[in-house]
């Protein structure tokens, strides 16, 4: 089923979105993506899953083709409440909410405020870094893009793009942090470092939001349905623990891409 696009303004500026699945009575299922891209990032899982759910995913604030945020150093909140202001002119009020990543923090942050809105959360990826880790991450993980006219600011964010799939992190590339997964198709890897050349002004402020989440603490305070990694249940004991799952769908392999789908229904058909 084909994956439509559109654009919502908002105060904040203009919210771009990707919707599939027929418009129906059924809660719909909203999506954010994980970074640094957008929802472009998740076209494939959404393809899979339109013929159950009407699908919403909107690009979160400076990522992708929305504006960039209408707030200096915004924190999780500022995103979460954009997301809220974008569903309120999409009419939708009542939703189950899945996210990954970046959009797995938005997503925490968005059942916290709004627990009479969201009726059920799914987290798709997201991990508990230790604290060295975390470290590294809040400082080299999302650089702020300066631009010049030798163009350098394509040739780091082509490596960024490709980087993220040979080493984690991305930024340290020696032996001990090489990955073993390799590397996406060439069609893959242009496309994401489109998608990041679009917003290369703006895309850090939501990476460095969720990486300066606290995301077991705010876990402990979820009062809605969670469906999630084995690790939530330190925090959240009620968690219900998902099985297969799928880290940037677009260049994922298609059998996991298929097993994550059939996991979300598994626990999210309505």
């Amino acid at each position: 089923m084909v994956v439509k696009r559109g654009f919502v303004e908002i105060a904040d500026g203009q919210v771009h979105y990707r919707h599939a699945g027929k418009k129906d009575s059924k809660r719909p299922l909203v999506m954010l993506h994980p970074g640094p891209t957008s929802s472009h990032a998740i076209v494939p899982l959404m393809e899979r899953l339109a013929a159950h759910r009407w699908m919403v995913a909107p690009d979160l604030m400076g990522m992708g083709d929305s504006d960039g945020p209408a707030e200096n150093n915004p924190d999780m909140g500022y995103f979460a409440e954009a997301v809220i202001r974008f569903l309120d002119k999409m009419g939708i009020t009542e939703f189950d909410l899945w996210g990954s990543m970046t959009g797995a923090h938005c997503s925490i942050e968005t059942s916290l405020r709004y627990p009479d809105r969201v009726k059920r959360l799914y987290i798709e990826m997201v991990n508990d870094y230790d604290p060295v880790t975390r470290d590294a991450l809040q400082h080299h993980h999302a650089p702020k893009i300066t631009l010049d006219q030798i163009g350098s600011q394509i040739n780091l964010l082509w490596h960024l793009a490709r980087d993220q799939h040979v080493f984690f992190p991305w930024f340290e590339r020696d032996a001990a942090h090489r990955r073993t997964t390799g590397l996406p198709t060439a069609d893959q890897l242009h496309e994401k470092t489109v998608e990041l050349l679009k917003a290369c002004r703006t895309y850090h402020h939501a990476l460095n939001a969720a990486l300066h989440y606290e995301t077991g603490d705010k876990l402990r305070g979820v009062q809605v349905p969670v469906f999630g990694p084995e690790w939530f249940k330190k925090y959240l004991p009620n968690t219900t623990v998902r099985g297969a799952n799928c880290v940037g769908p677009s260049t994922a392999k298609p059998e996991d891409v298929d097993a994550a789908a059939k996991e979300i229904m598994r626990h999210l058909t309505v």
